[in-house]
């Protein structure tokens, strides 16, 4: 998702800006090509976010399997053991 995004914005505000700057040398028109140039990649970026948000935000988060569930168990009992054995000093004879 991370890098979905960073290409999202990246690349349309890396377009605009040669771009728009390639329309500065062409014209003469520094640094107006370029500025548009960057408005219009930030523009572009923009909406090419609100797509991956809206696709985002469209897909159901799926339900915990009961394989994670169970590590997810298995997991906090490990947390719980050892805050136990902290409390009543086992483990301080283990180091």
């Amino acid at each position: 998702m991370g890098l979905q995004v960073a290409v999202a914005i990246g690349v349309p505000l890396l377009a605009g800006t040669f771009g728009g700057n390639a329309i500065d040398d062409r014209l003469g028109s520094k640094p107006w090509g370029l500025l548009i140039g960057i408005l219009l990649g930030l523009i572009v970026g923009a909406g090419a976010m609100a797509a991956l948000l809206r696709d985002y935000l469209s897909r159901p988060m799926g339900t915990a399997t009961e394989s994670a569930r169970a590590a997810g168990q298995r997991w906090d009992s490990e947390i719980q053991e050892r805050e136990r054995r902290r409390e009543s000093g086992e483990d301080e004879e283990d180091r």
